[in-house]
């Protein structure tokens, strides 16, 4: 989103979503070569009326939830690459391993309510 100079692209606070003003948009490319996950395509067409000025929904990922207190952070497809990529890290291991599936709030309660974690054990 960050990437947009128009302001074409917007998050959904409520959910992970990523949305599109079209009347916003000036065709410049820079979404298409910084998305992450390659979900944006550029399109040749105009889109006319009220519409154009609406955001849609060009991509909507499941909400990846606090295995501690539930609370939404990030998404399933992200914390499970992050989770695939660190498996075999020693500094991942055990404990560590299972913050990564915490949010921030819930990372720092667990690293204080257990005596022994170190400053090795922080995600």
């Amino acid at each position: 989103m960050g990437a947009c100079p128009a302001g074409a692209l917007i998050d959904n606070p409520q959910s992970p979503e990523l949305r599109l003003i079209e009347k916003n948009c000036v065709q410049c490319g820079l979404c298409v070569k910084t998305c992450p996950e390659d979900a944006i395509r550029l399109e040749p067409r105009l889109l006319w009326g009220p519409k154009r000025a609406e955001a849609r929904a060009l991509c909507q990922a499941e909400p990846w939830r606090c295995v501690r207190c539930g609370k939404p952070f990030g998404t399933v497809q992200a914390i499970e690459q992050i989770l695939t990529r660190l498996s075999g890290h020693p500094a991942f291991a055990g404990a560590a391993a299972e913050r990564l599936k915490m949010c921030g709030d819930c990372r720092v309660i667990d690293i204080h309510t257990h005596a022994d974690a170190t400053i090795h054990d922080l995600p």
